[in-house]
């Protein structure tokens, strides 16, 4: 394995802190492009609404999830945002409040 890569089954599920070490929540999913026809992660979605990305993100375009109002308490961390120098305590190298919101 190449010193920059991390599988996946290390990360997901694992809880993320921000740069004042304050728990963001739990890295859920990844977000993938091809890229010159390679495989490249783009962004981690942390949070409990991510969740529902992973098992049916589909399930949130339905008319009825219109209807009901969250506040939605996931972010859509970039890839360069991330630190994984210890995969089993990943981090984010900005503090939670600063990240931008879906």
């Amino acid at each position: 394995m190449h010193p920059s890569e991390i599988h996946v089954e290390q990360i997901l599920g694992r809880r993320v802190h921000d740069a004042e070490n304050r728990v963001v929540g739990r890295l859920e999913e990844l977000c993938v492009e091809v890229v010159d026809g390679e495989y490249v992660v783009t962004e981690f979605l942390i949070g409990p609404e991510a969740v529902l990305e992973r098992i049916g993100g589909f399930l949130i375009q339905l008319p009825l999830f219109n209807l009901i109002r969250v506040h939605r308490r996931d972010h859509r961390v970039p890839w360069k945002l991330m630190d994984f120098a210890d995969p089993h305590t990943p981090r984010i190298r900005v503090r939670r409040d600063e990240l931008p919101r879906p």
